[in-house]
């Protein structure tokens, strides 16, 4: 009796998906998370992002493919732009040819250079595609393309307003967050408590840095360690034993849970990765932010009692150190803000956001 013959395809192949964009840490970051649950949920997952954005060092070093295109932001004088809308024409036409390649069930844009020309390409291709909104105020590139997608999902309620049928799953988070608690990370780092961490996202936030790099130079009965960013490290000096500054840390996770109190810029994700140590906070949008973003971001802790807004032109290196000296000496002040910072976090964004995928994915397929 002869054996049926056995096809060299898997009856159950894993599902694909293609996810873009990234630019900043507050896009690629988030990214990286779902891509890590859809990776633990037997999805295949590569990456679009920008030759120049910091996708392209995280993507590779978490150990998934990344398709890095050559584009820049519309911004500029005419040839700038002119050359910007080039790249975009150039980047749809690449983008149609990975998705044809990869053939994903599904691509997920987050914001950033690389996302749109996903967005566009995959619509011509048929190919459903979901958008994740980090701040409360979108961007004009997601806001239109957002048209163009499946189904958008945001982190803040806020951005609901901006974006109909929009569903709220929160800010996928890296699960290091939770999982650190402050007596181990002081002693990781070796860091005597009290300690105050002061950064500001990803970019770094050079006011921010300047004062306090003038605000702690002196003695302090306190640690501080301030996470410049690449930007801004040359510039800054302290003569203060107890003030560490460093250029950048890939384990932010160990500092901010380590913390008393955190002095931080309002992007999305660093707020959420606060949110996820649960620790008190002095939060400082960045004044320039495109629709006034960061304010609106703060704002959502700050009308719920988690966190004291501080404004930037209210920074200086004399009232940052009275902020930060007077919250250190409210102890209860501080539990209660670092209570309700922890009952912000979302710690299901990721797995949330991954199901959604592999069912869109699933729906295409059948």
């Amino acid at each position: 009796m002869n054996e049926p013959e056995r096809s060299n395809q898997s009856p159950n192949p894993a599902p694909r998906i293609l996810i873009a964009g990234g630019g900043t840490g507050g896009h690629a970051i988030p990214a990286l998370c779902v891509a890590s649950s859809l990776r633990s949920m037997n999805a295949n997952v590569e990456f679009v992002g920008s030759v120049s954005g910091i996708e392209s060092t995280l993507v590779p070093k978490a150990d998934f493919p990344l398709h890095a295109l050559p584009l820049t932001g519309l911004a500029g004088n005419p040839i700038a732009r002119a050359r910007a809308a080039t790249l975009f024409l150039k980047a749809i036409r690449s983008c149609k040819r990975i998705i044809q390649r990869f053939g994903p069930g599904a691509v997920l844009g987050v914001g950033g250079y690389a996302s749109a020309p996903a967005v566009v390409a995959a619509r011509t291709l048929g190919v459903p595609t979901l958008l994740h909104e980090q701040n409360s105020v979108p961007g004009r590139v997601n806001r239109l393309a957002g048209r163009l997608t499946r189904e958008t999902l945001v982190t803040f309620p806020a951005a609901l307003e901006h974006l109909p049928g929009a569903v709220r799953v929160g800010m996928p988070t890296r699960p290091e967050f939770f999982g650190v608690s402050r007596e181990k990370a002081l002693e990781d780092l070796g860091l005597e408590p009290p300690v105050v961490v002061v950064f500001g996202g990803s970019g770094g936030a050079l006011k921010l840095n300047l004062a306090a790099a003038g605000a702690f130079a002196g003695t302090t009965p306190y640690t501080v360690v301030q996470v410049s960013g690449r930007r801004d490290f040359a510039r800054l000096s302290t003569q203060n034993p107890r003030h560490r500054i460093l250029e950048y840390v890939d384990d932010i996770w160990r500092y901010l849970a380590a913390a008393d109190l955190v002095v931080s810029r309002a992007g999305a994700g660093s707020l959420f990765d606060i949110a996820a140590v649960g620790r008190a906070a002095i939060l400082v949008p960045f004044p320039f932010a495109t629709g006034g973003h960061q304010l609106h971001n703060a704002r959502y802790f700050t009308e719920r009692g988690a966190a004291e807004l501080m404004m930037d032109d209210e920074v200086t290196v004399e009232s940052l150190r009275r902020r930060v000296e007077r919250l250190l000496d409210d102890d209860e002040g501080r539990e209660e803000l670092e209570g309700r910072m922890a009952a912000l976090a979302t710690p299901d964004a990721s797995d949330g956001v991954a199901r959604r995928l592999l069912a869109v994915a699933g729906e295409e397929k059948n």
